[in-house]
């Protein structure tokens, strides 16, 4: 059974993409593009949203599930689910491409609109952080890990079981769990039944998380477009990308620029060369894009590396964000490595003696006050927005046009479900009902923070601080002030089990989804649902596999992150069964409360001189990231786009800053291309988990 799969998958493949093909000879309806100026040029009218461009979208959502939980678990080729705006979306969208280019130039009834592509560029990138390492994958591996990996030398049993949700987990019976990490024998039936609980609680909680943030986005829409205009520079590389198929002639302008090529070859050359490399092995390899660990530069005894790490999609898609954001990225990186190395050095701490924190944690203390800061700021910023959103709500005195994506009224009415529900399942798991509340509103700080800056920035791998905040929870309140139900249900809340970890699935891309489609309908409701059907169709495919592929090749034998025994199955439980059993409890500590609140000064203070100063230069964001993955790894990327952009704007100005927008918007189509065609290569020539793994941290 487990040698057919291969030959099963690509038949669902091919399935898929006929589907599509008889979707396209649909004759395609009039349609105009989104122009990124709109405030600055009249407005041309709306093209709609078809059925045909729905349909597609969600046919990709699936595929794209499917091939992304394939390629990491069986291939190994790479991970897909490396950002907030992952290439399980990027490479589909990047082949929808190519392909309309095709339709264009030879069948152009037959080729999509600039909307149409935008509608399948929106649901894929909703859908796109929930296959594999995004979401599902570390779902099932986590929830199934417990039974199948206690023993009495971890003292899980002995540490949690009795206080594990078991409500929430897969059947605990040996027919269940044991051949999910081993495998089944030949013939052998999947016991779907076992996975009924989970799998209904594993669309519960992503619904409920996910209906929040549509609702909560639908409340902001207007304050981000309209009063604190957010860049979207996601949008706009999506926009410039497609706005030419709606242009006469065979091929779109931008596809004629020399420029844009000069940018996709740059990038694809080199996966061309190290491809011929996999047959002749006597080709040295070009390692420019190589994972970060090879590209350390160790400054001093006791300072973190700098990692020279270059991504042409970080680079490409920051062209469009500002100055200010991409150079605080970058700077206050550079400077946390100076603070760290200082700190180590000196052997600094803060805290009560016996639970100082080291300086890492003293940078995560400060980034977290800074985050939480800028989120309360955004809300402070928004207040006569939301005072309106209120009123209209309610139908009082002082109402306005109900201009949101939906109405605010039902927006405002699905955010308190939601919240109530999340707090609720929060409590079920054992959480005091205190604590429960503290959470969510520290995962929605969390998740906000990172979607209006992702919104502002381009930057794909801003990730938060303390991910949903559970540890941060217990770093400010202590261990000791906890009870054991509340640690065994922050450290399941935390896990991969609840809704992702820090690729955050859906609400990065919420806000695009909304600026993109919502002038394409007078139906507004229909972006909404638009993007519950992305969801949902993504989920119930990533599931399938998830539980499908462990029970037909063996858990222990898949690929990467999720299934990894020794890291991300049994680490989030050592680390559960360690807090429950050791004796020495942390307490609360002012003094590490201080530090929190000393970021969120620093903050303040930014703002303050932003708004009195027009020529400062720092924006406040880069000190929140200051010690996360995102700047970790890519600030030399972020540094590479914020001197290429300044010395653009310096020497061409606004003119060659947008001559010069074709080479940046390239840059990620060519290693899209890369990745894809590497990964093809692999599935054809080295399967089954011979594959060269491309594209990582």
């Amino acid at each position: 059974m487990a040698q057919s799969l291969p030959d099963w998958i690509f038949s669902v493949r091919m399935g898929g993409f006929c589907a599509i093909a008889i979707f396209l000879t649909d004759s395609m309806p009039d349609s105009s593009v989104l122009d990124t100026k709109a405030s600055q040029a009249p407005e041309k009218a709306p093209a709609r949203i078809t059925l045909r461009s729905v349909l597609l979208g969600a046919a990709t959502v699936v595929i794209l599930n499917i091939y992304a939980d394939y390629a990491g678990m069986v291939m190994g080729s790479f991970s897909l689910n490396k950002s907030q705006f992952p290439m399980a979306m990027f490479i589909p969208f990047g082949l929808w491409l190519f392909v309309n280019l095709g339709l264009k130039a030879f069948f152009p009834r037959a080729a999509l609109s600039g909307t149409e592509l935008l509608v399948i560029y929106s649901m894929s990138w909703i859908a796109g952080n929930i296959p594999f390492e995004g979401f599902t994958g570390y779902w099932a591996s986590t929830l199934a890990a417990p039974t199948y990996f206690a023993s009495p030398e971890n003292r899980w049993e002995e540490a949690f079981f009795d206080a594990l949700p078991w409500w929430y987990m897969p059947d605990a019976s040996p027919a269940v769990i044991r051949p999910y990490y081993d495998g089944l024998a030949p013939e052998t039936p999947v016991p779907w039944i076992g996975w009924v609980r989970p799998l209904f609680w594993g669309t519960a909680v992503p619904i409920a998380v996910l209906t929040a943030g549509i609702c909560a986005f639908i409340i902001l829409q207007r304050q981000w477009e309209d009063a604190e205009r957010l860049t979207y520079p996601l949008a706009q590389f999506a926009v410039e990308l497609t706005s030419g198929f709606d242009e006469p002639g065979r091929v779109p302008r931008l596809f004629r620029d020399g420029v844009f090529w000069a940018g996709f070859f740059l990038v694809f050359g080199i996966f061309l060369w190290n491809i011929v490399g996999y047959f002749a092995v006597v080709l040295p390899e070009i390692t420019v894009f190589g994972f970060y660990l090879t590209k350390a530069v160790h400054v001093s005894r006791d300072f973190p590396p700098v990692y020279l790490r270059v991504l042409p999609t970080v680079i490409g898609l920051t062209y469009f964000c500002n100055l200010d954001i991409l150079l605080s990225l970058w700077a206050f990186r550079l400077l946390a490595i100076f603070k760290l190395g200082i700190m180590n050095r000196t052997g600094f701490g803060i805290g009560l003696s016996g639970q100082q924190a080291p300086p890492s944690g003293i940078l995560d203390l400060e980034g977290y006050g800074a985050m939480v800061l800028l989120a309360l700021w955004s809300v402070w910023v928004a207040r006569g927005h939301l005072q309106r959103v209120w009123r209209t709500a309610l139908g009082g005195v002082g109402a306005v046009k109900d201009e949101g994506t939906a109405s605010y009224r039902i927006a405002l009415l699905g955010f308190g479900i939601s919240t109530v529900f999340i707090i609720g399942l929060m409590h079920a798991f054992g959480i005091s009902l205190p604590m429960a509340i503290a959470h969510t509103l520290m995962l929605y700080i969390a998740y906000l923070t990172v979607a209006k800056f992702t919104a502002a920035s381009g930057f794909t791998h801003l990730f938060p601080v303390a991910v949903k905040g559970g540890p941060m929870l217990e770093t400010l309140v202590g261990t000791a002030n906890l009870s054991r139900g509340d640690l065994v249900g922050i450290g399941m809340v935390n896990t991969g089990a609840f809704f992702g970890n820090l690729r955050i699935p859906a609400w990065p891309a919420l806000p695009h989804h909304f600026k993109l489609l919502s002038r394409f309908t007078r139906r507004r409701s229909l972006v909404v649902w638009l993007a519950l059907l992305a969801f949902l169709a993504g989920l119930f495919a990533s599931f399938f596999f998830v539980i499908y592929l462990p029970y037909i090749y063996g858990g222990q034998n898949l690929h990467k992150g999720p299934f990894n025994p020794e890291g991300s199955l049994v680490a989030p439980y050592n680390r559960l069964a360690a807090k429950v059993l050791e004796s020495d409890l942390t307490v609360f500590d002012p003094a590490k409360v201080g530090v929190c609140l000393f970021g969120a000064l620093e903050v303040l203070l930014m703002i303050l001189l932003r708004n009195r100063l027009p020529w400062w230069p720092l924006h406040p964001l880069g000190l929140a990231f200051q010690n996360t993955t995102g700047p970790r790894i890519y600030a030399f990327s972020i540094f590479l786009t914020w001197a290429a952009k300044s010395l653009i704007m310096r020497v061409g100005g606004i003119g060659l800053y947008r001559r010069a927008a074709p080479f940046f918007i390239d840059l990620p189509i060519g290693y899209v291309a890369g990745v894809f065609l590497s990964s093809l290569v692999d599935y054809i020539w080295f399967p089954l988990g011979d594959g060269h793994y491309v594209h990582g941290w």
